[in-house]
């Protein structure tokens, strides 16, 4: 029972990071980026266990009037795992992308574990973004989780890391022919990398990062995540926005986990619509 709770609750929280308590802060390692396109900059993030080719469907329908940067999560792809691991190193690291842009006519949308990334990003550096986009990504874990169970939870990560991997990428996907897909993808990620992420991932809590968002702010919910069934407030709650109303959020019906490649035109049409009222916005 206290395995299936921890598993579950990990799972769950793909979308989660944390803070390693004590840990120096890490120079910025290099992110890797495709870029293409011209206009108003549109950043994209991935989640855990994928990489940044995943968003090429939806940034095809973005090129048309955008500048597109897909961008490797830190562990991912090629680019490097910072040492020691930490939240803030991988915005540090992502910052470096960031500063590149033009802050007045820049966006990020960042999915999953990326989204925390994001938020931790914006924290630490407001004025680089006019606006921000999170897609399926809670703020704050809605379970505690007892040391103890902490500890088998870590132990059993690495003594049964590739069972865990595939039960957590089947649990998010919407049938078992995608999550095998989503399994396929994480198996490409270093487990050094998968490890580093979820083992942070159990003491979460990011939502001071909206208390005093500057940039233009948007949770977007995939089906997967946001069940019709379920209203906004009661959502949010349960994913760490403890002021519903102030948070403005979009649900597309359909998708789930990997929702930039199934709704590829209604995410960049969203994507679009929020760009241009960010940017159009004067703070």
């Amino acid at each position: 029972m206290v395995a299936g709770t921890v598993m579950i609750v990990a799972a769950a929280h793909v979308g989660l990071g944390g803070l390693r308590a004590g840990a120096e802060p890490a120079p910025p390692v290099t992110l890797k980026t495709t870029e293409f396109g011209r206009g108003p900059t549109v950043v994209l993030l991935h989640s855990l266990g994928s990489g940044r080719m995943v968003w090429m469907p939806t940034a095809k329908k973005l090129l048309a009037g955008h500048r597109v940067v897909m961008v490797d999560l830190p562990g991912h792809g090629e680019s490097a795992l910072p040492e020691p691991f930490s939240f803030e190193a991988c915005a540090e690291a992502l910052d470096q992308v960031l500063a590149k842009q033009k802050a007045d006519s820049t966006v990020l949308v960042a999915h999953g574990m990326g989204a925390l990334v994001a938020l931790y990003e914006v924290q630490a550096h407001p004025d680089r973004l006019k606006g921000l986009i999170v897609i399926d990504a809670a703020a704050r874990s809605s379970v505690t989780i007892p040391e103890q169970q902490q500890q088998f939870f870590l132990r059993m990560l690495d003594a049964r890391y590739d069972d865990f991997l595939k039960g957590m990428m089947m649990g998010q996907a919407r049938d078992s022919a995608q999550g095998n897909e989503l399994y396929s993808q994480a198996q490409s990620v270093p487990a050094a990398s998968i490890k580093a992420y979820l083992k942070v991932a159990l003491n979460v809590d990011a939502s001071s990062a909206l208390k005093k968002m500057k940039p233009a702010f948007l949770f977007v919910g995939s089906g997967k995540r946001w069940p019709e069934s379920k209203d906004w407030p009661t959502l949010a709650k349960e994913l760490g926005y403890d002021d519903p109303a102030a948070v403005s959020a979009r649900r597309l019906a359909v998708g789930g986990p990997l929702i930039m490649k199934e709704q590829p035109d209604s995410l960049a049409a969203v994507i679009r619509e929020f760009t241009a009222q960010a940017i159009a916005t004067k703070k």
